[in-house]
Formats: C-alpha cells, sequence, structure tokens
C-alpha cells in the first residue's frame, strides 16, 4: 500500500480495502497530531480531536471526491473539528500555555541527533523557547506557520479560500512577528537558527 498515491489509497478503500484506510493514517496522523497541537497546546485533547477526526475520515471517505487532493481535504476537515471542539467546550480563546513543550514541534523543530544528555538538554530548552515565542503569536499566525510545515502555500490558499498573496503576506508577518520576538526575549536562540 505505500507506493500508491492518495487517490489510488482512497479507490482502494471504496472497494472495502481496509488496509488502504491504514496506509492513509499511517501517512497522515503526524502531520494532522502536530497541526492540533499547534493550536490547541493541549496532548490530551489533541489525541482526542485526531481519533476523531479519522472517525469522521472514515464515515465519510466513501463519498469522498477524489478530483480534490486529500491532504487538503483532511487538513480542511481538522482544521474545522479543532474549531468545533473549542466551540462545543466554550473555550473562548485558544491556549498560549503548552502542557508539554517536547511535543510541540511546529517549525521541524531542531531534532537531536546525539544522545548526549547535555545537547538533549539544550535542545529541549531551545524547543521550548521557540515554541514560547510562538505562543505569543496570534491563533491564525500559530495556523499559518504549523500549515506550511506540511503544505505548500497553494495547498493553504485552496484550503482556506483565500488568494495566496494574502496567505504569503500574513506569513512574513508572522514570520517577522516570530523572529522579534525571539530576538528581544531569546537572543541566543535568534542567533543561532533564524
Amino acid at each position: 500500500m505505500k507506493h500508491l498515491n492518495d487517490s489510488e489509497l482512497v479507490s482502494c478503500f471504496k472497494r472495502g480495502n481496509g488496509a488502504a484506510f491504514e496506509e492513509i493514517v499511517m501517512r497522515y496522523q503526524a502531520l494532522l497530531y502536530t497541526y492540533i497541537l499547534s493550536i490547541t497546546k493541549n496532548a490530551d485533547a489533541s489525541n482526542d480531536i485526531l481519533q476523531d477526526v479519522f472517525i469522521r475520515v472514515f464515515k465519510t471517505l466513501g463519498r469522498y471526491n477524489e478530483e480534490n487532493k486529500l491532504k487538503n481535504w483532511l487538513f480542511t476537515l481538522t482544521r474545522n473539528m479543532t474549531m468545533d471542539y473549542f466551540r462545543k467546550n466554550s473555550v473562548k480563546t485558544l491556549p498560549l500555555e503548552s502542557q508539554d513543550d517536547e511535543e510541540l514541534s511546529i517549525l521541524g523543530t531542531l531534532a537531536a541527533n546525539d544522545s548526549h544528555p547535555l545537547d538533549i538538554a539544550i535542545t529541549n530548552d531551545t524547543n521550548s523557547k521557540i515554541n514560547e515565542a510562538l505562543g505569543k503569536l496570534s491563533a491564525d499566525e500559530r495556523e499559518l506557520i504549523a500549515l506550511k510545515d506540511s503544505m505548500t502555500f497553494q495547498e493553504i490558499a485552496e484550503m482556506q479560500s483565500k488568494p495566496i498573496g494574502t496567505l504569503l503576506s500574513k506569513f512574513n508577518r508572522a514570520l517577522k512577528k516570530l523572529k522579534t520576538i525571539l530576538m528581544e526575549y531569546e537572543p541566543e536562540v535568534y542567533n543561532e537558527y533564524m
């Protein structure tokens, strides 16, 4: 199944092949989880939402229009279900604090290849500082940065039904704001990674 493209997997699923759905889950669960976590900042809520997303995908994939990109459809569904979670739970604003900074890897942050304890501690501290800076961005800015980590601007524009130029401007402003925050509060992180 790994060699099949998304459209072929959907076709296999529609013909009753359960392994095709398992491959879709394996292919997209990490991307979707990271995206949800970037919005919720809560690992438990993110796991719950991700599980609900894949239940919905399983139930509706048979009606999915294969002319659309599966990745865009999944991210749109995930975004809508994440926002529904906040509405249902009467959360007026998205939380800024993270419960487990190690799990937040929005910018594909800094994987330590060396397992030396000092290197791991430095990497975890840097991740924590980057995630703290991301927490100072608006929810829309964090979402755009999270989406850009796994999608092209064209895909994001199609998903959000917004002009690509608007998204480019918003992304550049968000990135500039993130750099300013890091430069002001964490100059050593800014100098090393920006």
